[in-house]
């Protein structure tokens, strides 16, 4: 089991997990998703287990606790010392493995080394537990759009 950088092969499987994982909340399209990988590829990447890939990390630099609207491409210019995790989805084959754990730890060291203050992420379909194991904590000050759907939460890590 290894954590690679995302390549332009990749792209098919990820879009296979983002459909079996969101099931309250309609796919982005690939468009979107690379825009988050072109703008900050160094803190996109997916994770592996015997040469197939069964999870992708997206996350993106950010300027503000406002997360950036969903299935909206990013700017060109996206600046800021927030870290914001766009999307962390797994297949089916690595539920209850600890990948996504994995997956946070890594992606928290990333973040330490680049000198990120936070991470901020918007948890859905009631995610909000498994966060909370991640060290992150929810915020209520902010709002979240609508498009993230109801159970979402504004949620963020200190580093």
């Amino acid at each position: 089991m290894s954590i690679r950088p995302i390549s332009d092969s990749l792209w098919r499987d990820i879009e296979r997990i983002q459909a079996q994982a969101y099931c309250d909340l309609e796919p982005e399209s690939l468009a979107v998703l690379q825009s988050k990988w072109l703008r900050s590829p160094e803190s996109c990447f997916v994770y592996q287990k015997a040469d197939k890939t069964v999870g992708y990390l997206l996350a993106h630099r950010w300027h503000s606790l406002s997360p950036p609207k969903l299935y909206q491409t990013l700017p060109e210019e996206v600046s800021g010392d927030i870290l914001f995790l766009h999307d962390l989805a797994l297949s089916q084959e690595a539920a209850g493995e600890g990948v996504g754990s994995k997956m946070i730890e890594y992606l928290v060291a990333l973040a330490k080394k680049a000198d990120y203050r936070k991470i901020v992420l918007v948890s859905v379909q009631a995610s909000e537990r498994f966060w909370g194991k991640q060290g992150f904590q929810t915020i209520t000050s902010e709002s979240v759009d609508s498009a993230y759907g109801e159970e979402a939460a504004l949620m963020v890590r200190s580093l």
